[in-house]
């Protein structure tokens, strides 16, 4: 590793805030270069998210998935315990600490082919409150886009602390995950995991029509004869025509409809069964072929017939395969020219982050699509489920 001189951190500061392709695209490239490292990440954590933290930052002199891995288990313990590691993993040599703004909390992994000496690492040190402050700066250079991320992650703390489901199903996070961001105080996404008997877990995401108070409204009564329904395992299909009858009894007097996605995964058995009324298809990655795509299948959405029926459709699902469900306003997420993050927004977000765990992919997806989008106008929420590798 190099120890530059004050020039460098110039340049940095110069080529970051003026730059043309964003601060943190060449934030990575710029600073492995000048000191000699192998790669570098910084990781940001948002304050009132469960566990949403975002790599902001990312570079790597070569391809090494399993640094990928690593890096961010690394970022992780930092964030937690506040401290700063040292050691070596797989032939490099690797330091990470906490970078602790004003704005945001964060974390900066950095890997070597060469061990760290004591004047590298008190250099690190001192390098890590500069870029702290560069952090802060980038962050002043986008107010509202900032205070806008502040404010919708805080007003979720309540529904993934109230209402939303824990993630103690198929070992928690590495697994499973998800994030919802409401536009309002309240939206009218809901998303469910509902652990069966035999192992197997439910999985449903949904999107009332309307938002704010009034699609929270119309969440609550869906969600609350879904968990009804659910709570024994029944086939999808079966669980959304049951729904369906009973949505329309709830609300005759209301013009109103909900989307959802419903699937059973049997990790034993290495399946997926579901049902679609009238949800976006979810996006899936076929680890064994290197393809992603969408779930076939779809029906009407709950309230728009009463007597409507439903199919169920099974798919393989095995180890590293992913599965995204998400409600509308991830892929109608729209930047300042108008141009939707899309579909394909979302699936080269999964074949990025493929080698993360399901937490992992969730982080990329918010910061994917906050990255996209300048102004939220409609309740983001998805679900990631990765396929068991093991003891990968």
């Amino acid at each position: 590793m190099i120890c530059p001189d004050t020039d460098f951190l110039i340049d940095l500061y110069e080529m970051c805030l003026t730059s043309s392709d964003g601060p943190y695209t060449v934030m990575g490239e710029h600073i492995c270069e000048n000191l000699g490292l192998f790669g570098l990440s910084v990781w940001s954590q948002h304050p009132y998210v469960r566990g949403a933290s975002s790599r902001i930052v990312f570079f790597q002199r070569e391809q090494n998935v399993d640094l990928v891995i690593k890096d961010q288990v690394l970022a992780g313990r930092v964030l937690d315990e506040q401290t700063v590691l040292q050691g070596s993993h797989n032939g490099l040599c690797y330091w990470a600490g906490i970078l602790c703004g004003t704005y945001a909390r964060s974390a900066l992994v950095v890997w070597s082919v060469e061990p760290f000496s004591r004047t590298c690492t008190a250099f690190l040190e001192k390098f890590s409150s500069r870029l702290t402050v560069l952090l802060d700066l980038i962050a002043l250079m986008n107010p509202v886009g900032f205070n806008r991320v502040a404010r919708e992650l805080e007003s979720t703390r309540f529904i993934q602390n109230q209402l939303m489901p824990p993630l103690n199903a198929l070992g928690g996070k590495r697994f499973l995950s998800y994030r919802t961001l409401p536009v309002h105080e309240l939206g009218g996404d809901y998303l469910d995991i509902i652990s069966y008997r035999d192992g197997s877990v439910g999985l449903a995401v949904a999107d009332a029509m309307g938002k704010g108070v009034p699609g929270a409204f119309v969440m609550l009564i869906a969600r609350t004869i879904f968990r009804f329904i659910a709570k024994e395992k029944i086939p999808p299909h079966i669980a959304l025509t049951a729904l369906n009858n009973q949505f329309i009894t709830e609300v005759s007097a209301v013009d109103t409809f909900v989307t959802q996605f419903f699937c059973i995964y049997d990790p034993t058995q290495q399946s997926l069964l579901y049902s679609n009324a009238g949800h976006n298809p979810p996006v899936i990655f076929s680890s064994q072929e290197g393809r992603v795509g969408v779930l076939s299948g779809r029906g009407i959405a709950l309230g728009g017939k009463e007597g409507a029926s439903y199919q169920s459709y099974a798919t393989r699902f095995e180890a590293g395969d992913i599965l995204v469900i998400f409600s509308d306003g991830l892929p109608d997420a729209r930047n300042e020219s108008e141009q939707q993050f899309g579909l394909q927004g979302i699936m080269d977000t999964v074949i990025r982050y493929k080698e993360y765990s399901a937490d992992g992919i969730c982080d990329g997806l918010t910061n994917r699509v906050m990255q996209h989008c300048k102004s939220q106008t409609d309740d983001i929420s998805f679900l990631v489920l990765k396929g068991d590798q093991g003891t990968r």
